[in-house]
């Protein structure tokens, strides 16, 4: 494995890791967006992402696949987050809450949704997350890039390191593990 030298100084490989991140950070805001669906976390996430790049980037083998290497991160990420976020309390600030008490009034944020975003965000997404938290990891990876993140099969292959068969695999079995699981829901709300 040819890993970025430790004989290079740190601004060496600081100016390395800064041009590989320039090249590719459209792609890896992109995919945030796709994941976050909103601007200012698609941004926190594009920036955590790249901060968890930059300390792990001796790690980063010369000769491999930047893109595929952040997109990685960047999805283990953001499964990290949104399981943190999932378990986390809704919060609301004191600025918040002191003017909504001024106006005699308090709408929590996320109200003005209409109904069927609601019921997406809440009804679909409780059984929908948990279902896709179940997949093994590796099913779960290549079908959030696949479904989420809409990469092609070659871009998952080089973002996993798994050749394209196995690749394709995982998409069309992790399909099958989330539609199984997911059956008993549809038709509990008479979906099919």
């Amino acid at each position: 494995m040819n890993l970025w030298s430790r004989s290079l100084s740190p601004e060496a490989r600081r100016r390395q890791f800064e041009e590989l991140a320039r090249e590719h950070e459209p792609a890896l805001m992109r995919a945030a967006l796709r994941l976050t669906g909103d601007q200012a976390e698609a941004e926190d996430l594009c920036q955590e992402t790249l901060i968890k790049a930059y300390v792990a980037f001796e790690q980063f083998s010369r000769g491999s696949n930047f893109r595929g290497w952040t997109l990685r991160i960047l999805a283990n990420t953001h499964i990290s987050r949104y399981r943190s976020h999932r378990r986390a309390p809704d919060t609301v600030s004191w600025e918040e809450l002191g003017a909504a008490t001024v106006r005699g009034e308090y709408d929590p944020p996320g109200e003005d949704l209409g109904p069927e975003e609601r019921f997406v965000e809440h009804e679909l997404s409780e059984d929908l997350a948990p279902a896709l938290e179940a997949l093994p990891e590796d099913f779960r990876l290549a079908v959030i890039l696949s479904d989420i993140l809409e990469l092609s099969y070659k871009e998952i292959s080089t973002s996993l390191g798994a050749p394209l068969g196995t690749v394709r695999s995982r998409i069309f079995r992790g399909r099958k593990m989330l539609r199984d699981s997911l059956q008993e829901y549809a038709e509990s709300r008479r979906l099919v």
